[in-house]
Formats: structure tokens, C-alpha cells, sequence
């Protein structure tokens, strides 16, 4: 597929009546489009899911080496 920088792409999705109605109403009661509700709810998503996993790896992290030090420490050690 041939792609160039700042084209939109047209997608199309079933939902119920009632499935639409909160989507309208969603996008009403915040003064954007049904398109860019999606949109927000989706990237938010993606943002929570990659928040996630950078979580869990830090506590990997941690359970493999769990020595931690202070704020003071820290700040010390890179002199802020």
C-alpha cells in the first residue's frame, strides 16, 4: 500500500444503535467528533497498554536487582 505522510485513512465500524447513542452522546457532552472520540479512546488505550509494560519491566527490574537508593542519593550521585 502506498503511503504518504499526512493522509487520512477512512475506516467504517459496526455498533448497535445504543452502542452509537453513547458515542454521540460521549462526543456531545465533550464537544468533539464521534471520529475523534475514537480516536482519543484508542490512543489513550495504546498509551495505558505501554505504561503497563514499561511497568511491569521495571519491577522485573527490581525483583532481579532489588538495591535501591534514596532521592538524596541520587541526587548526589548526579549532582542536581
Amino acid at each position: 500500500m502506498y503511503y504518504k505522510e499526512g493522509l487520512m485513512c477512512t475506516y467504517s465500524l459496526r455498533m448497535t444503535d445504543s452502542e452509537k447513542k453513547a458515542l454521540q452522546d460521549y462526543a456531545n457532552t465533550h464537544g468533539i467528533s464521534m471520529a475523534d472520540a475514537l480516536k482519543n479512546a484508542f490512543f489513550d488505550m495504546l498509551e495505558d497498554q505501554y505504561d503497563i509494560k514499561a511497568a511491569d519491566e521495571a519491577y522485573e527490574a527490581y525483583l532481579a536487582d532489588p538495591e535501591t537508593i534514596s532521592m538524596a542519593e541520587m541526587k548526589k550521585k548526579y549532582g542536581v
